[in-house]
Parts: structure tokens; sequence; C-alpha cells
């Protein structure tokens, strides 16, 4: 929770229609007769899913109290402070217990602290133990696999804005860019790994050059704004300019080529350009009406090229181009080889094909972030190096192997969102917000920042909520959103609720801060509102609804104009209802409060569950939680969702009658390589999540396989894919 307080101006930027009248009709504001729908009126009640055990458990690796395990073994969270280098160990942790939670995050990044460089260019040496970048400062930063790839260093200075590196077959280094104070090109030339430069191509017949491409040692072309195009037949000791009309004048966004004096041009008005004389003559051919923006070849037949929300590849040398729709603004791809491909863009996630183009699939969660994208190079083996903004990516991808590797430049903070959403069903487009802030503080100093309380409750308790309501019906969906940030001035909430969806109807959020401390026998806690925002009190309505209904023992006191500032004031701002449900008035808070002493010893579980579950029922009420589905007449095993699927997929079955079941996975040669449940079931539709794991806790290749349902004397099978 931030210690400041906000006296805020309610900017409206996100009008929802009607929000107060529709929310009223559906959600009485009077709490003594409440009449909730659904499944809050069958025996067992939701807030009954809700696990104390596992409460306590995530809390406690949260916030250091016991060990964890990642990757790389075991290890403690010592400090979730949004500045320390140490916070992505918090941040990895809850992207596991989402997982296990049975959802997929997204990470959404923003900038904390703003860096200098908007890195463009990558170039990798043809041994691949060395990679350069180029920035439009005219900065050149490398790096070496000498050491385990250690932060990049400045190798140099040219006085020009650098687009494109290229390092060709004879160890040389090419930079393309534009000349300062001018809308003239120039391409330079380094034979001493970029530790100076020569000037090779320049003139007024050459405007900005973006893009740099070698087939061989001996011949090379560039190109960029206004149809400028440069060639060279002697190893880039003369440059020839060609007649920009020939492209009529559209800006060059890539070179790719794919034999001896076999070139490819992609523009910016969707126009691919071929060469088979190193430009002699062209054959033009208009792919699209948006922007083509990477190309790329693996040897003469295959090749790929991908731009704004469509790809396309070709197998047959580029005779024919096959059009794919990917749902991403591309501007960088690298082939791996004939079949797998790597791209990215505008948004920086990674986007993959491993079968030579025709699905695209994103590479997962830990590798986006929110930096575009310029420029993918290959060092070879399954390594790629991705740049843009102030950030480059070391990802490798092959058959055993999936990492990723940041390097940040300058002083650049990012911090990152973690979101994941329950999808309603019959207004999926109505969303309700369970939140609350991750990173926590303690002064001074800053590796000593546990947060038990503030804010690993809150934390722990959305991602235990979403357990809860992961395998219920809802009306409306539910987003979860954990927020960075919190301590340095709401900074995650409010990017968040700056970029949100225009599309959504937004009908409130649900702030869950410091939920753990209570020294007195009698349970309290206090509902934080605006002042005479009507719309606030339905949030808080729920909540208390939720605590009569479930006999929760909570008492709740609702207080507005309080000084108690949390992620709430950042929808308030933009005119989203929003409540703050706390521990107490400010005077009421944990005396470990913002201190190394703020750790898990010192909660209250029972406390903890009691406003988790007041939190849950107000959610569930909120998005119109649904009965059950009826009792399907015939065993059926539905098609798993997501599929193909990465980290997570829904296995859905539906029973009759109340049978012994048993569903497992198998791959082609029919050996089975998981059980996902074995047992007895009622009647009805069963959900579960799996991981693609086998039953060793092993990743399971990409590939087919086979999803098997045995019930009783009825069995049915399903074809699911994974894609790593």
């Amino acid at each position: 929770m931030a210690d400041f307080h906000e006296n805020s101006s309610f900017r409206i930027r996100i009008i929802v229609s009607s929000i107060f009248s529709i929310l009223c009709v559906t959600f009485p504001p009077a709490r003594d007769s409440v009449a909730l729908p659904g499944r809050f009126q069958q025996g067992a009640t939701i807030v009954d899913k809700v696990d104390a055990a596992r409460l306590e458990r995530i809390v406690r690796g949260l916030s250091g109290a016991d060990s964890i395990v990642l990757d790389d073994g075991k290890t403690e969270i010592r400090t979730r402070y949004a500045l320390s280098l140490h916070k992505d160990l918090g941040q990895r942790y809850l992207i596991d217990q989402v997982r296990d939670a049975g959802y997929e995050p997204s990470i959404q990044r923003f900038v904390l602290n703003i860096g200098v460089p908007d890195l463009t260019g990558t170039a990798v040496s043809p041994s691949g133990d060395t990679v350069w970048v180029a920035d439009t400062g005219g900065k050149i930063y490398m790096t070496t696999a000498a050491g385990g790839w250690p932060p990049f260093a400045e190798r140099g200075e040219i006085g020009n804005a650098l687009y494109d590196l290229q390092c060709d077959r004879l160890g040389r280094l090419w930079v393309s860019c534009r000349l300062f104070g001018s809308a003239y090109g120039a391409l330079l030339i380094s034979t001493d790994a970029g530790a100076s430069w020569s000037l090779r191509a320049s003139g007024t017949d050459i405007l900005t050059l973006g893009s740099i491409c070698f087939q061989d040692e001996q011949f090379g072309m560039a190109g960029g704004s206004g149809g400028s195009v440069i060639r060279t037949a002697d190893a880039g000791g003369t440059w020839y300019s060609l007649d920009p009309a020939t492209f009529g004048y559209e800006a060059i966004d890539d070179i790719a080529a794919s034999g001896p004096l076999h070139f490819w041009l992609v523009t910016d008005n969707g126009s691919l350009y071929e060469t088979r004389d190193l430009g002699g003559t062209w054959l033009k051919r208009s792919l699209m009406l948006g922007r083509l923006a990477g190309i790329d070849f693996h040897g003469e037949s295959t090749g790929v090229i991908v731009g704004s929300q469509e790809a396309f590849y070709t197998r047959d040398g580029g005779t024919t181009w096959v059009a794919v729709p990917v749902a991403a603004e591309l501007s960088a791809v690298r082939m791996a080889d004939s079949l797998r491909i790597i791209a990215s863009g505008a948004g920086g996630d990674i986007w993959v094909s491993e079968d030579g183009g025709p699905t695209w699939a994103r590479f997962g969660t830990e590798c986006s972030v929110a930096a575009d994208v310029w420029s993918v190079a290959s060092s070879g083996d399954g390594w790629f190096w991705l740049t843009g903004r102030d950030l480059s990516r070391r990802v490798g991808w092959s058959a055993s192997m999936r990492s990723c590797a940041s390097y940040q430049f300058a002083d650049t903070t990012w911090g990152e969102n973690i979101s994941f959403i329950h999808e309603g069903v019959s207004e999926p487009k109505h969303r309700v917000l369970l939140t609350a802030h991750y990173d926590a503080t303690s002064g001074s100093p800053y590796d000593c920042a546990p947060g038990a309380d503030d804010n690993g409750t809150g934390t722990v308790a959305v991602i235990e909520c979403a357990r809860a309501l992961r395998d219920e019906r809802t009306e409306r969906s539910v987003e979860f959103v954990l927020f960075d940030g919190e301590e340095l001035g709401l900074k995650g909430s409010r990017y968040f609720a700056s970029v949100l969806d225009t599309g959504v109807v937004f009908d409130g959020d649900l702030q869950l801060d410091m939920i753990g401390w209570e020294p007195n026998a009698v349970m309290s806690a206090v509902i934080c509102e605006r002042s005479g925002a009507g719309p606030d009190s339905i949030i808080g309505n729920a909540i208390g609804a939720s605590v009569d209904l479930f006999g929760l023992g909570l008492e709740t006191t609702v207080v507005q104009a309080e000084r108690l500032s949390s992620d709430q004031i950042a929808f308030w701002e933009v005119g989203i209802p929003a409540a703050l449900l706390i521990e107490g008035k400010r005077s009421e808070l944990t005396p470990y409060y913002h201190s190394c002493s703020d750790v898990a010893d010192h909660l209250n579980f029972a406390f903890f569950e009691v406003c988790t579950k007041a939190a849950l029922g107000a959610v569930a009420r909120l998005a119109g939680l649904m009965p059950s589905e009826i009792v399907p007449k015939r065993v059926a095993l539905y098609q798993n969702y997501p599929n193909p699927f990465n980290a997570v997929t829904t296995v859905s079955f539906a029973l009759p009658e109340a049978s012994n079941v048993e569903v497992a996975v198998y791959d082609i040669s029919g050996r089975r390589v998981a059980l996902i449940e074995r047992g007895r079931e009622e009647a009805g539709v069963v959900n579960r999540s799996w991981n693609g794991k086998d039953d060793r806790g092993r990743p399971l290749a990409s590939g087919v396989y086979f999803l098997r349902l045995r019930a009783e004397t009825s069995e049915a099978v399903r074809k699911i894919v994974i894609l790593r």
C-alpha cells in the first residue's frame, strides 16, 4: 500500500454508458435483503472452495518465510521492491502459482524509469560468439560469449541515426543510417569489430537506409526511404544507386537473398519486389494493402514475410506466396531452418511457426515484453537475438530448449503487471476486476522487503479467488490483475487503466490490499469508497452481502475520503467504480507496515481466509455466478481448450451419472505419457487443467497426442497438439 494521498481530479477517459443504472438494477444496494442467484442458493457455496492451507503456503513462499523451487533450484524471495534486481524471483513465482490455478497469465510491461537508447539493428558474427546492437543515437554496443554473455558494453559511436547492422561472411560489420539533420542516408563499414568506421556509400540520391543484406561476401544490397536502393558486386568496394521510381518511391522495409544474385524487397505499401540479376530487372507483386516489414529465406525454396496482421510463406522459391492471418504487428523475422520461424514486432510478443509458416503461436509469457522489437538476428544452434527500444533478448529455441535472457540498456527499469481472465458466458464483454499489487517496500534497505501483509495477502487472495472460480460459469468475465509499482506511485495500475480495451465495459474494480493483520478477537475490516460516489457502493454492498449470506463473522465498516491510498485510485481517475478492502483505517494497520518485519509469522491466517472468502463471494456476485450445467444425457469428451496449447489447457468431459473415470494422454505410438484424472466423479460436466507435463513432471515435446476418456463402459478420444 502506497504511503501517500492523492486528491484525484477523476479524469474521465473511458465512458461506461449508464453504468450506475445498470449495476443498480443488477445488484440492489440494500444489504439487509439480498437474494443471490444460481450457485449461491445451493447447499455448497462458492466460498467453501477457498483453501486455507494453500493461502498460507503461497504467502509464506512469496514473503521469504519458506524457500521456493524455481527452474534453477531452491531459493528465497527476500524482496519484491519494484526497482530491485531480485524482484523477478517474486514475479516468476507468481506466474507459476497462476498456472497452478489453471490460467495462462499475460505480462503487461511498462516503464518505471525512462531509458535513453532506441535500439534498432542487431548483428551476429559468423561464429555466433559476438553480438552487436545499434541505436538511433549513433552508438554501437557489443557482447561476447566469453564470460557467459555479459551485459552489452558501448563499442563505438557514429554521428548518425543507425537503423540496421549486418556482419558479412568476412566478419566485417556494416551499418545503415540517416545522417543527423538531414533526410539523406549512408552506409558505413568496420573491420575492427565496431571500434572504428569508414564511409562506403552516401549522396543526395540516397535517402535514409534502413536495411542491409549480403547474399555472400561478394554481392549485397541496401534499401530505405523513398525507394532508395543501392547494390554492390565487389564485396562492398563500390555501391551503385538504382532508380527509386522502379519501386514507386515506396519505403523499403527489409531485404533478403535466396540465391546467387537473387534478392527480395518488401515495402511499407505491401509490395514485394524480386530480382534474379542483382537489380538489373525486377518483378513486382502486391501482396496486401498494409505494411510488409520483414522477409527471410532458408535456402532457395522456403521463405517467409511478416507484416501488419498477416504473414506469407513460400515453398517453391517464391513462385507462390500463401497468406496467413497473425494477430500481431510484426516487424522482423528469421528462419532457423525450413520449418522453424521466429518473429516479433509491436508490443514485443514473440511469435513462432514450426511448420514453415502455415500456423503461428505465441512463444511464451516469460519472454514477452512491452518494448517493440525492430530486429531479429540468429547466432546459430537455436539461439536468436531480438532487439528494440532499450531491450535486447537472447532467446533459445530448439526441440529440447526454450529460454530467454534480457539485456536492458541505460537505466530503464521495467514494471510488470500480471493478468489472467475468467471468461463470462452470456456477457463476456462486461468485465469485473479483482486486483492487488505484488510489489513491496521496506523504506530501507530495499533488499529486505518481504511484504507478507503489504501486499502478499492481497496478491495471494486474488490468485485463490481465481482458482475457486476456474471451473464455475459466470455471466460476466472476471479479470484478475497483480500490479507492479504501487509503492512507487500506483504506476502499474495507472498504466493498466490508461490502456484499457475500449471494446470492453469495465463494471468495477475490487482492490485487495493488506488483509492479514488482525490482533483482536472480533475480526473487522474496512471498505474504502469515494465520497459521494454511488457506483463504488455497489462493490462495497457486494462485500457486505457476501459476509452476511455466508456467515463469515467479519465486521465491515465503509469509510469515505479516508487516507487509504491503493490501486483503486487509478480506476477512480478514469471513471470506473472501485472499492478497497483493507484490514483497517490508517491507525489500525499492521505495526510492521513498510518494514523488514512484515513477515508471514505476524499474519492472522484465519482473518486472511475470511477476507479472501468475502472477496470471492463479492466478485462471484458481481460477475453473476451461474448454476451448474444440466446433467448430460451421455458420456462426452469435449475438445480441450486452447488447442494447440503451450503451457496449460482445459480438459472437459460430461457424465450422465456418477462413474469411475480415467482421463489420460497417449503419444502417437500408443504409450501413456500422462494421467490427468482417475477416480469417481459425480454426474455433470467436469473440467480439469493439464500443464502439458508427463507423469514425472517433465514438459512433453511439441507434437500430436491423444486424449482418452474411459467411463464405466464408454470411451472417447480427442486429438490434442502441444506447441512449445
